[in-house]
């Protein structure tokens, strides 16, 4: 669905200073353009007293402005949540069907998501039915069920964007969602946490609903052989943290050929769920991942 938003005033903010020797003022008028004039640094007082009525509509015009863009941002947002609501209505009349499957069949909608896809369809057509079967396989594996609000947080990774949770919120499992639906397309997923011990017991917590939809589930740890990452990282989704996954990518940057390569080739990345991304991408952002070699092409 389309729209069209109100166009965003950008506002014009007034800053107050010392008076230079020539300065000019640039005042925003009520048909959008521009009247100016100049002044010495030491100015008539008429010419001041005649500044004064400009400078007060101009604050006031600046000040109605971020108002109307904090309208427009938040009317955006409400926008954004609704459209998010109704692919939670979605998943929610698929709920009764999926929970009359047995194991088996419930299993089985994996492959047959597969084929959908190869068959045209694309991941947008089967999101809220395949929302609904992690849901469902959540309960039987684990005995937890996502609430609205975790199926519009796993919409939200899905559409490449930032979902803020407090701890204890189930951020952990909001991510099944996003995960499982675009490991299948087959081109792999990584799920990236800050250590080892993280990606440890989310392979295995979260690992439970994906291998019972007949998903495969790596780990890549400290320490590891390259034919154990190399297996792993062939997985349909593969947990492990940022600085094994940055080392491995430069590692295969170094490689001499191809057999030496760990990650998917050619394509290493295809779609990454990271969790306390503020952490991983800001605050160690600023620490550079280095390794020294000779660098190959093949």
């Amino acid at each position: 669905m389309a729209t069209t938003l109100p166009a965003l005033q950008i506002p014009t903010f007034l800053s107050l200073k010392p008076l230079p020797q020539r300065l000019t003022f640039a005042f925003t008028n009520q048909s959008n353009s521009f009247s100016s004039f100049s002044t010495s640094s030491r100015p008539p007082r008429r010419r001041l007293t005649l500044t004064a009525t400009p400078i007060a509509a101009s604050l006031k015009e600046n000040l109605g402005r971020l108002g109307k863009t904090w309208n427009d941002v938040t009317s955006l947002n409400s926008w954004v949540v609704r459209d998010y609501y109704r692919l939670v209505n979605s998943v929610n009349s698929f709920e009764p069907q999926i929970q009359r499957l047995t194991d088996d069949q419930l299993t089985a909608k994996t492959a047959e998501f597969r084929r959908r896809l190869g068959q045209g369809e694309t991941l947008a057509d089967i999101q809220a039915e395949a929302f609904a079967v992690v849901r469902e396989a959540a309960k039987r594996k684990l005995g937890m069920r996502h609430f609205d609000v975790q199926i519009i947080g796993g919409a939200v990774l899905h559409d490449g964007s930032i979902a803020e949770m407090k701890t204890g919120e189930g951020k952990t499992l909001v991510s099944t969602l996003a995960a499982y639906l675009n490991a299948l397309t087959g081109d792999g997923v990584h799920v990236v946490t800050v250590n080892d011990y993280l990606a440890q017991r989310d392979a295995e917590w979260m690992g439970r609903v994906h291998r019972f939809l007949g998903l495969s589930v790596g780990l890549i740890q400290r320490g590891m052989t390259a034919e154990k990452r190399r297996s792993n990282y062939r997985c349909d989704i593969t947990y492990t943290n940022n600085s094994e996954l940055g080392f491995d990518y430069l590692r295969d940057n170094l490689a001499g050929n191809s057999g030496e390569l760990v990650m998917r080739s050619p394509k290493p990345f295809h779609f990454a769920i990271v969790d306390e991304v503020d952490s991983v991408l800001i605050d160690e952002g600023r620490n550079p991942l280095l390794i020294s070699g000779e660098g190959n092409s093949f």
